[in-house]
């Protein structure tokens, strides 16, 4: 489950549709519809969405695009089983993946023609009354336009993140935990630690784990140490050796693999291209 802030996000929502002309949508970690803008259009999706049939195939291509997208915790862009363009951002932090940001329903400049013509042939108007009248007001964007949203796309997925328009809705305990850790950070902290901390048992400690942060305790903090050296690289200039002893990472060569496996880039490349 997700908290959210649902009037800023709406009005980041709106503005994106404003620059773009595509819609925007938000979705939980488990792809489950939260919000969207334009919520209420006659778009060919939504029409074809009151269909089981195609109903139920837009769903498999949605998740399965959703799955691909947690397992690489980076954006996903791809066309569709019907050709439309889409893309997909996910939104986490140090307990994983929180939700998706998501844009669709465009065709490209280059396929726009014959997957106009693919679909009108499909879709029968008799059939499917105010079908035709959708499909010819799909919008269409050039490959430099798509790229350009993308990029506006994942900054929101930060923006929302960083200002906790989007926060994981997380139960009091592993609130409790997570101040901890920052509070500590610096420092070593073992399962051990925090069952000290709050006295509590270490296999009540990792059933909490298990139930709630889908991850070992010892990873979560591990998690934890990178999201918020990703901060430090982005936020400030200190430098890169300074962020790993800051993070709890007293062996730089440890934390420079660490970043890379988690992140899939070194520190350095993270830093240039999130600046």
């Amino acid at each position: 489950m997700l908290n959210i802030n649902i009037s800023n996000l709406h009005k980041a929502f709106k503005d994106f549709h404003t620059l773009t002309n595509i819609k925007i949508v938000l979705y939980d970690k488990n792809g489950k519809y939260l919000l969207s803008y334009p919520k209420e259009d006659i778009t060919f999706c939504k029409l074809i969405g009151k269909i089981p049939e195609w109903s139920q195939k837009c769903n498999d291509c949605d998740y399965a695009n959703f799955d691909s997208c947690s397992k690489l915790k980076k954006d996903v862009y791809y066309q569709c089983h019907l050709g439309l363009s889409e893309a997909i951002v996910p939104i986490y932090d140090a307990g994983g993946i929180l939700g998706f940001v998501m844009f669709g329903q465009v065709l490209t400049e280059k396929n726009e023609h014959k997957t106009r013509k693919l679909l009108n042939q499909k879709f029968n108007s008799e059939l499917y009354p105010d079908i035709n009248k959708a499909i010819q007001n799909i919008p269409v964007k050039t490959e430099a336009e798509l790229e350009a949203s993308i990029t506006i796309l994942k900054a929101l997925a930060l923006y929302f993140l960083s200002n906790k328009w989007v926060t994981p809705a997380k139960n009091e305990f592993i609130r409790q935990i997570d101040q901890y850790i920052k509070e500590h950070i610096s420092h070593t902290i073992t399962a051990e630690d925090i069952c000290s901390e709050f006295h509590i048992k270490r296999t009540r400690l990792y059933s909490i784990a298990n139930e709630y942060l889908n991850c070992s305790i010892a990873e979560y903090i591990r998690n934890f140490r990178i999201a918020e050296a990703c901060r430090l690289l982005t936020e400030t200039n200190i430098p890169i050796t300074d962020v790993a002893y800051s993070t709890g990472f007293s062996d730089y060569g440890h934390f420079s693999r660490i970043f890379k496996q988690i992140k899939g880039h070194s520190a350095s490349a993270y830093r240039k291209s999130n600046k």
